[in-house]
């Protein structure tokens, strides 16, 4: 199983913030601390504030905060709120694909279950969880020069 960059971006963003609490952020500043994109960042900032998970405040003064509490979002409904969808073989896809055993193929049942699987981990943890160790992450993300405070 594989997550996009959007996804894998949107996380690393998410983890910026929880660690980054002392008010708003510029996507320039998320993008700087990894060394990826600031345009695809700004693709994901706008997503994820669509989403409810970001506010942002736009102009000179303007950047990028959480919407709400680290413990309150749950990173499986992210990631499924983030990805396009799961289909990781031809007859899963919306179309159901041309594959020429697919009303007889029991493979799409293993798949869908794996994929719930896979899901059901993330499910099982908050953005709390992963950016708990914030000391850390902000001396490895350049920011203790700034207040980080516990997630």
């Amino acid at each position: 199983m594989k997550l996009t960059l959007h996804t894998d971006y949107a996380l690393r963003m998410l983890v910026y913030l929880a660690v980054n609490r002392d008010g708003s952020t510029r996507v320039a500043d998320v993008a700087e601390s990894y060394g990826i994109s600031r345009n695809h960042l700004l693709k994901v900032a706008l997503r994820l504030g669509r989403l409810g998970y970001l506010t942002t405040v736009r102009g000179r003064s303007g950047g990028i905060a959480l919407a709400m509490k680290p413990e309150e979002i749950n990173l499986g409904k992210v990631v499924r709120q983030m990805e396009d969808g799961f289909a990781l073989v031809e007859c899963m896809r919306a179309d159901g694909g041309t594959c020429a055993i697919s009303p007889a193929c029991r493979l799409k049942g293993v798949v869908r279950k794996a994929v719930e699987a896979f899901l059901s981990v993330f499910d099982d943890y908050s953005l709390a969880d992963i950016s708990g160790n914030s000391e850390f992450l902000a001396e490895l993300l350049g920011l203790m020069g700034k207040t980080a405070e516990p997630a």
